[in-house]
């Protein structure tokens, strides 16, 4: 089975024009062609399953990938992408809305069927990018200069350059969200904006008669997994200050249990602090989430790790 899928490669982009993959058709007409030659390989096998043929499809992929990619002076699609729209959105947009979302705003149609399908190709794409170690540079607006970025906090361009996981947040999309936070989006993200983690709280306090939308606190309490202390704002008062003001504005989020207040005014526990490091030093190596479990940890504390607990 495994020649099938090699033959499949070798002869499609052997005969392809350079600009084939070009037009959304000629990428679905690849597409459709590699999902008939799984069929018919699950079909004239009988022990074959369709995790396992799609599992040597897609490995098949990756090493024609690799060997082209060496033939290729080393040059990888994925960077050649960046260098052309200094952005992912391709990927991210549809995960995010919808396959309707990107021709409404960015002007292009998407490459899959529904949201589902591009969701399962993000994924792909941050496995591949985490192993690859891939960084791409992008414009820091607190140092004010470009600095090396992963893939999974380029920006989108079409969303005001704002990283992937705040509109992830903007959208109140948690499944989305925990998604890109278990495979590394920096929870506080170098993109200009505010506080990930303020923005959501100024959602919630605007909410009347403290009726909260399910899925916002839901993204809320997945952002505080990450975070070890939210940061009081209003700088330069001092601290009383602030912890007054804070107060009165969030008083009834803090009483209604949406905000931990160890994690505003006093000290966190212990058990939350090591997740919050251990995940820095595991993201920082690119090691999310696939590293979590290779820790010689009880599968409960690997999953406390991993945001699933």
């Amino acid at each position: 089975m495994e020649y099938v899928f090699d033959v499949f490669f070798e002869e499609c982009f052997d005969k392809m024009e350079r600009s084939g993959l070009s037009s959304r058709a000629g990428r679905r007409d690849i597409i459709s062609h590699l999902n008939s030659v799984i069929s018919g390989c699950i079909q004239g096998r009988q022990t074959a399953t369709t995790q396992l043929a799609v599992g040597l499809a897609v490995t098949s992929a990756i090493d024609y990938h690799n060997r082209m990619k060496g033939d290729n002076y080393e040059v990888c699609l994925m960077d050649e992408i960046f260098k052309c729209e200094k952005t992912f959105e391709r990927l991210f947009l549809g995960a995010l809305f919808g396959c309707n979302a990107p021709h409404f705003i960015a002007g292009w149609k998407s490459d899959f069927n529904d949201q589902d399908e591009n969701l399962r190709a993000v994924v792909f794409f941050l496995h591949h990018s985490a192993k690859a170690r891939a960084i791409y540079p992008t414009y820091s607006y607190a140092y004010q200069r470009l600095r090396q970025t992963k893939f999974i906090d380029v920006p989108i361009e079409s969303c005001g350059k704002a990283s992937p996981l705040r509109v992830a947040l903007q959208a109140s999309a948690p499944d989305v969200v925990l998604i890109l936070l278990r495979h590394g989006a920096n929870p506080c993200p170098d993109d200009g904006g505010a506080s990930p983690v303020l923005s959501l709280l100024e959602k919630l306090a605007e909410c009347e008669n403290r009726c909260y939308p399910f899925q916002l606190v839901s993204c809320l309490k997945l952002l505080l997994r990450t975070v070890r202390m939210v940061e009081l704002p209003y700088k330069p008062h001092l601290y009383a200050v602030r912890k007054e003001m804070f107060h009165a504005k969030y008083e009834a989020l803090l009483e209604d249990g949406l905000l931990p207040p160890d994690q505003v005014y006093g000290v966190p526990t212990l058990k939350h602090t090591c997740r919050c490091l251990v995940r820095d030093v595991l993201r920082d190596n690119f090691q999310l989430p696939g590293g979590v479990l290779k820790l010689p940890l009880p599968r409960k504390m690997q999953k406390y790790i991993d945001l699933l607990d």
